[in-house]
């Protein structure tokens, strides 16, 4: 954890688009956990949805850019949608437990 104790310099703009983003994941999240209780099978639900969405971010056209620059939106895509429907499994799974 090298920058762990050193702040880095964020904009306004950037703290706001920071919060909209957590906001927004933080209730897709809960929509997905709510959706997926519902399910017979909620696992099974998570994955096929996963799987789906999965093959969206793979499959998607993003507008013009460098192929890099196309690399990192999709695999920072895939790492909030991964990060979403773990924590959602966690949230169900906890629930269950108690």
């Amino acid at each position: 954890m090298k920058h762990q104790n050193r702040h880095s310099f964020v904009t306004d703009d950037q703290a706001m688009q920071m919060g909209a983003d957590m906001a927004i994941q933080f209730m897709l999240m809960m929509l997905f956990q709510v959706v997926s209780e519902m399910a017979d099978d909620p696992r099974g639900l998570r994955l096929d949805v996963h799987e789906e969405l999965s093959e969206l971010i793979a499959t998607y056209r993003l507008p013009p850019m460098p192929e890099n620059a196309a690399r990192k939106v999709k695999a920072s895509a895939t790492k909030i949608l991964d990060g979403i429907m773990l924590r959602s499994f966690e949230q169900t799974s906890s629930a269950s437990l108690s």
